[in-house]
């Protein structure tokens, strides 16, 4: 036997399965078959197969025969995230998951990485954006920074080194500059103007005329559209914009927040986003405000908790695996095209309507 004649069998292998000579499930030549090919013992062939038994290629039943479980992947493109909120929320989960099984289908390697154990999200951006350059990724979705003082700076700057890089980028949820500003990137998200206006005409639809937004300090882009929506549903609704208060307030005591609440007396209040409204409630029912009673409560997200509160909330649902998917579908056509005009796609929302805005809950 020829020194290394099993890695010659693994090669031959390994390229048929690449080319889909076999298919899933397929038995392949018999090892005395195999052994006669080559021109080789037995023990040649069997040491050659259990390389592709180890790489989970190929399956061996005693009485059955060495058959195909699934074909090696020959991928065309390389495709990393740099999103520092992943695993921070549930909106990412769902649109990563979607970008995976739709790229599973073609010849492009989706790394999912988490941005876990770093110092905060600026440092998980900076971190993420190296290594995708680093392995030379071909493509990265980019869900900019938020929440930090020189958030458009990062931003900046991460997308200088993608560009530097040749690195096709694809925004997710938001952009890195103020509306109406357009960054020359492909972007996939919500319409958060449509989602502000649909939940502040609900609300006022209700009979409420005074609103009041809570957000976080140095609010993100998204959350300033959807004040802006709310505001143009005062308007087309006759009622002042002014009747629409903003409260930037960390939650970290939130009954700090609620007392500031109780003060300003709105009839309804709209919170960025289903955390940050479910601790508010929490305070709000212990401090004997009756939900929703004395003060409506909405939301954006409708993650898994929001049916599940003590009241449960209403709230605009993200479509994550259609955003996901769209983004896929985005990524491919920027990286066959890389010419082709930036697209902003902004899919539509639903708004779930619980009990916090005074009916009955929903089966979500």
């Amino acid at each position: 036997m020829k020194k290394n004649s099993y890695k010659k069998i693994y090669d031959q292998l390994f390229k048929q399965l690449q080319r889909g000579d076999y298919r899933t499930g397929q038995l392949l030549p018999t090892d005395m078959q195999i052994a006669s090919e080559f021109c080789v013992s037995r023990p040649t062939v069997a040491r050659a197969l259990s390389l592709l038994v180890e790489e989970g290629l190929i399956g061996r039943k005693a009485g059955y025969g060495t058959f195909v479980k699934k074909s090696p992947r020959n991928f065309h493109w390389n495709i990393g995230l740099v999103i520092p909120g992943l695993g921070e929320t549930e909106i990412f989960e769902p649109i990563c998951s979607k970008i995976a099984e739709f790229f599973d289908r073609e010849d492009v390697k989706f790394n999912w990485t988490a941005a876990s154990g770093y110092a905060d999200r600026k440092d998980a951006a900076f971190r993420l954006c190296r290594t995708c350059i680093e392995q030379k990724m071909d493509g990265v979705f980019f869900t900019p920074v938020e929440h930090v003082d020189d958030a458009d700076n990062v931003n900046a700057r991460i997308l200088e080194q993608l560009n530097e890089a040749h690195i096709q980028t694809v925004l997710l949820d938001r952009d890195v500059l103020p509306w109406p500003q357009q960054t020359p990137h492909d972007l996939v998200g919500i319409d958060n103007i449509q989602a502000g206006f649909v939940i502040a005409r609900h609300l006022i639809e209700n009979g409420c005329k005074t609103l009041l937004f809570i957000t976080r300090p140095i609010p993100a882009t998204t959350v300033k559209l959807r004040i802006m929506g709310c505001r143009e549903a005062l308007l087309q609704s006759g009622l002042p914009p002014d009747n629409l208060r903003v409260l930037e307030a960390g939650i970290s005591d939130p009954g700090a927040v609620v007392d500031m609440i109780r003060q300003i007396k709105p009839d309804a209040l709209i919170c960025a986003n289903d955390a940050t409204a479910a601790a508010l409630m929490h305070s709000l029912l212990d401090k004997g405000t009756a939900i929703p009673e004395q003060m409506q409560v909405a939301a954006f997200d409708d993650v898994r908790y929001a049916a599940l509160l003590s009241v449960p909330l209403t709230t605009y649902h993200q479509p994550c695996f259609e955003i996901g998917l769209t983004a896929a579908a985005t990524m491919l056509e920027r990286l066959k095209n890389p010419g082709c005009s930036p697209r902003r796609i902004a899919l539509k929302g639903e708004l779930i309507v619980r009990q916090s805005t005074g009916q009955r809950s929903d089966s979500r």
